[in-house]
């Protein structure tokens, strides 16, 4: 008889184990398989990272350092500091025009010559002009403060711990030329980790959703003399058609890099057919001359992530069966209904369920709005982990009032409390 209660209690043990972990839906990133040296995929809205490998480690970055100088463009045009249509001198210490184009991408420009902000954003976005990079992040740069010390606070500011920086153009310090850090060793090089890197790649895209078209155009244009426009072929879309596909999905851009010490680079905008976009980012994908591995392996960790993971999107505007109403016992409208705040999707892997809880808040004002959030749908997510940038309740979803309500009054609160209480 002991034996048995003792068995009965093991197995109730194990069941309440088992109804634990399954009720755990598991969110947990995809570990990337593919032969790249680091790598991250992260849900472009929410920020939930899907997959990693080595994506907290710091390596070279090479050229998609000039994100971090393109984020500080859209941060001052942004706060009004700067517009794009502001003229920029090319400085002595901007000017390649001396230096192997092929080795060292630059403009057909020279110390002197001005071009607007915009012109200098879109160069170094498509053509990875070095020369467009010195000049904007010396443009921005604070008086009293060195360029590579820009550049550290700009990273500061995103929360890039531990990332290194020593130039705009993502060039080994000695070939920085009058843009070298005198105080660094000559092979110093700026460090990032892939989550860095898509925490750059991320702002970027919410302060400058046209990126996706100006990364996929495939002629860029600037204005030399008010008669001589230089109209440049782009070369990043040229092999995609000739990439293994079989999930459709698109690539929206975003930046390369590439230099012996990061291998061929890519900061990918990549979209699904049913329209969830991600970022991604890998390094040393291959030889640094490669221009087709960078982008295959980008696809490649996609469609990892979707055979093991899959999305539930909450639309904004719609009623949701598990939470149609929130009690408002305070209001004159009671019973509130509500709907989605926010469009919101939230991965988890293919083999678990994802519930949710309701969770009310504690109204205490005189009235209810339209459209004012006062609940909040919960996921019992498990290993679910975002960038340090993304929004509050990554795992939630907000709800919001759909009609207006104000405080019922003294006896209508009273008598609703009495029989609440029974």
């Amino acid at each position: 008889m002991q034996h048995t209660k003792v068995i009965g209690a093991i197995f109730a043990m194990f069941f309440l184990m088992t109804t634990t972990v399954s009720a755990n839906a598991v969110a947990k990133p995809l570990e990337i398989k593919q032969d790249v040296s680091s790598a991250i995929v992260i849900d472009a809205s929410t920020g939930q990272i899907l997959g990693e490998k080595n994506s907290d480690k710091l390596g070279p970055i090479a050229s998609q350092s000039k994100l971090l100088t393109a984020y500080a463009v859209l941060k001052a045009i942004d706060s009004g500091k700067i517009k794009w249509s502001d003229n920029v001198r090319i400085s002595k210490k901007a000017d390649l025009s001396q230096q192997d184009s092929h080795m060292f991408s630059h403009l057909a420009v020279k110390a002197g010559d001005r071009l607007t902000v915009r012109e200098l954003y879109n160069t170094m976005i498509t053509l990875s002009a070095n020369d467009s990079a010195f000049a904007l992040a010396e443009y921005l740069t604070p008086k009293k403060m060195t360029t590579a010390q820009a550049l550290q606070s700009w990273a500061e500011e995103l929360q890039l711990t531990k990332s290194k920086w020593y130039n705009s153009a993502g060039q080994v310090n000695q070939d920085a030329f009058d843009n070298k850090v005198t105080s660094a060793p000559d092979d110093a090089v700026n460090l990032a980790s892939p989550k860095h890197v898509a925490i750059i790649a991320r702002e970027i895209l919410r302060l400058d959703p046209d990126i996706r078209e100006l990364a996929t155009s495939t002629h860029v244009s600037y204005r030399l003399t008010k008669n001589y426009v230089v109209n440049e072929p782009t070369e990043m879309t040229k092999n995609w058609p000739y990439l293994i596909n079989p999930n459709h999905l698109t690539i929206e851009g975003l930046k390369t890099g590439s230099t012996p010490e990061s291998g061929a680079a890519f900061t990918g905008i990549i979209k699904d057919t049913s329209g969830h976009e991600f970022i991604t980012v890998v390094n040393g994908a291959a030889g640094y001359m490669d221009e087709v591995q960078r982008y295959q392996k980008t696809l490649n960790i996609v469609n990892e992530v979707l055979a093991d993971q899959q999305a539930t999107t909450f639309t904004k505007g719609t009623v949701l069966p598990q939470a149609k109403q929130v009690e408002l016992p305070r209001m004159k409208q009671p019973h509130m209904p509500v709907t989605v705040a926010q469009t919101k999707t939230i991965w988890v892997h293919k083999d678990s369920k994802l519930s949710s809880k309701m969770v009310a808040f504690n109204i205490k004002g005189k009235s209810v709005q339209k459209g004012q959030k006062i609940a909040t749908l919960t996921f019992n997510l498990s290993g679910a982990k975002y960038l340090p940038n993304g929004h509050d309740f990554d795992n939630a979803v907000a709800l919001v009032a759909t009609q207006k309500t104000v405080k019922a009054n003294f006896i209508v609160r009273t008598w609703r409390a009495i029989v609440h209480s029974y």
